[in-house]
């Protein structure tokens, strides 16, 4: 067996020195700084084409309701209470006869008790128009699931019979809210953790085309999470420049929150310049159909 001699020796060294570890770390926290920003990057924009895809699929289903009523869904109705011997405004009756000629007001067309008495605010009215009535009131506890329309050309809203109108939209039911409590439920976009519904307004509705004043009660999409409530939006309105015209004058607007739940103060848009002013910030990442996408690319 040889034996070491002199001054040979086994260099018994393993692993890495201090430096040789901070200079690794460095690196990968270079990396990490450069990937990063590109895979959040990434997932938001995948996060956006969803909404914006869900968007276009809400319009297309808009188009079919077109293509059997002959006019875009209103965006606001009152539907009185009949057991406390409330009437149809004129407005409202003339919504819902340009829809259903036959419609017998004298039973709210056949509408089970749970619609008495509610108003049918923009966010309500996309996803009862769109889906149809329900056999029972939106909750925690009972999963709202629109049956679309009955052929019945007196009674439309009731439930019963299978001879029915398909709902041009198939909502997914997992992401109703019901943020009024009033049993009647909006949809909310597919964004993580989103907690404020679409909005949707329609010429079919109130004051669509008017500025410079506040949002009546026919918007009124309730507080998110912050307390914002579209009664104190011009946001909806999004109008271009003088003269003041809403965006799609003749037809409707879905607007999504973004990633902040928030619909923005509002005012005249034209394009992203117009973002600039403060404190429009909140608007920077709604996402509509008139914009195609983010309101701020």
């Amino acid at each position: 067996m040889r034996r070491l001699q002199g001054n040979q020796h086994i260099d018994n060294r393993s692993g890495f020195s201090l430096v040789e570890l901070l200079i690794v770390i460095v690196i990968l926290g270079i990396l990490v700084a450069l990937i990063l920003p590109a895979i959040v990057g990434a997932r938001r924009n995948a996060q956006v084409a969803e909404v914006a895809n869900e968007i276009r699929q809400l319009e297309t289903a808009v188009t079919k309701f077109k293509s059997t009523f002959n006019v875009d869904p209103p965006s606001s109705l009152y539907i009185p209470d009949l057991t406390a011997n409330e009437s149809w405004s004129a407005v409202d009756r003339a919504k819902v006869r340009g829809l259903w000629p036959q419609f017998n007001f004298a039973t709210n067309g056949g509408a089970p008790p749970h619609y008495f008495g509610k108003h049918l605010n923009g966010a309500e009215c996309m996803v009862f128009f769109l889906g149809g009535v329900s056999p029972a009131a939106h909750s925690s506890s009972t999963s709202y699931t629109p049956v679309g329309f009955s052929k019945n050309p007196q009674t439309p809203w009731s439930i019963v019979g299978t001879n029915r109108e398909i709902p041009p939209f198939e909502f997914p039911v997992d992401r109703f809210s019901d943020l009024d409590n009033d049993g009647l439920p909006e949809l909310l976009d597919p964004l993580p953790s989103q907690k404020t519904p679409y909005l949707f307004l329609s010429s079919q509705g109130r004051t669509y085309n008017k500025l410079n004043k506040p949002l009546p009660d026919d918007y009124d999409v309730h507080p998110s999470s912050n307390g914002q409530s579209s009664e104190d939006l011009q946001a909806a309105y999004f109008t271009v420049e003088v003269p003041y015209k809403a965006h799609r004058p003749d037809g409707y607007q879905i607007i999504s929150p973004g990633f902040d739940g928030l619909y923005g103060s509002g005012g005249s848009y034209t394009d992203a310049a117009q973002l600039e002013k403060t404190p429009r910030t909140p608007e920077y990442d709604n996402i509509t159909n008139f914009s195609g996408g983010l309101l701020k690319p």
